[in-house]
């Protein structure tokens, strides 16, 4: 699905509205659109010609077909609507000195699934601002292997970007779950970008909060990765956390890592139920701020935000 807009309208709808990310989907493939290096906030460059704009169509703020992209990445809808697609969910922990995400980046390099992995350094925690960085062995991801998805708040689609610049292939990404469906976006659509040298897209499921665009997301888990890391719901303290495993690729990439005992699991069914309470509070908070206080119409009778609300509850 392309949409007949530039990158003025993503500046207008977007950017102006105050309801940009700083993913960096929008200036990851498009030399018109570019970041702010103190901030990672997106802004046009120059006018551009396109009706039809990468950078408008790249952003996950601008449109979002969520089942359309489902579709076209895992061949199905979603069954549960606060976790997305998956294949299974485990409850895991780290049986070396090493974090679970670690893990996970060292057995995806190992099992031949990556050659890199875009990762983040981040530069300031208020605001939470933080870029990319392309490394090429899991040595180098060591230091910079998220601690909380504030680390991860930056334009990091522009990694993959200057990674295909850079002639790399079979890139791997740790990122948070609004730039998985910028980039979610890009795969599936018909614009030659390069994206497609992503192998493994790894999600850090979002506590949300940092920036003002926070408050418009609904997707929580990363609903767009192959594989997602969840501490949210896991028993406190113990340093345990829950895996999404969404794909084939993210199935592999799993099982090397258990099978080289880095991780370990501890619940092969675990109870989901805290999760998903977390998940959808936050859905349904957001829920609301997107909605806004517009009336709701549905056949004869119109309704405001106010009214409608025990139904949300």
């Amino acid at each position: 699905m392309k949409i007949e807009k530039s990158s003025q309208d993503l500046e207008n709808e977007v950017i102006y509205a105050g309801l940009c990310i700083h993913c960096g989907s929008c200036n990851a493939f498009c030399p018109h659109m570019d970041f702010n290096s103190e901030t990672g906030e997106a802004f046009v460059v120059d006018e551009c010609a396109e009706t039809v704009g990468l950078c408008y169509n790249a952003c996950p703020r601008s449109f979002l077909p969520v089942s359309e992209i489902e579709e076209k990445l895992f061949g199905q809808t979603r069954v549960d609507l606060a976790v997305g697609v998956y294949k299974d969910i485990i409850q895991v922990k780290s049986k070396t000195k090493d974090d679970i995400l670690y893990n996970l980046v060292l057995a995806a390099f190992e099992s031949g699934v990556v050659k890199h992995f875009v990762l983040s350094e981040p530069k300031s925690k208020k605001p939470p601002v933080a870029f990319p960085v392309v490394v090429d062995n899991a040595k180098d991801a060591k230091q910079y292997i998220p601690k909380a998805t504030m680390d991860n708040a930056g334009p990091l689609i522009t990694g993959i970007g200057k990674a295909y610049l850079d002639k790399k292939r079979d890139i791997g990404i740790i990122a948070n779950p609004c730039h998985l469906q910028g980039l979610g976006k890009i795969l599936v659509s018909d614009f030659n970008t390069g994206a497609e040298r992503t192998s493994l897209k790894i999600a850090y499921a979002c506590s949300s909060g940092g920036m003002t665009g926070c408050k418009y997301c609904t997707d929580f888990s990363g609903e767009f990765s192959d594989i997602s890391y969840s501490p949210w719901g896991a028993p406190k303290g113990s340093g345990e956390a829950f895996l999404i495993i969404r794909t084939d690729i993210g199935q592999k990439v799993v099982d090397h890592a258990i099978k080289k005992k880095y991780l370990e699991i501890t619940n092969k069914q675990p109870d989901l139920s805290e999760m998903k309470k977390f998940l959808n509070n936050k859905r349904k908070k957001n829920f609301k701020t997107l909605m806004g206080r517009d009336l709701i119409t549905a056949k004869y009778l119109e309704l405001n935000i106010d009214e409608f609300k025990d139904l949300l509850e």
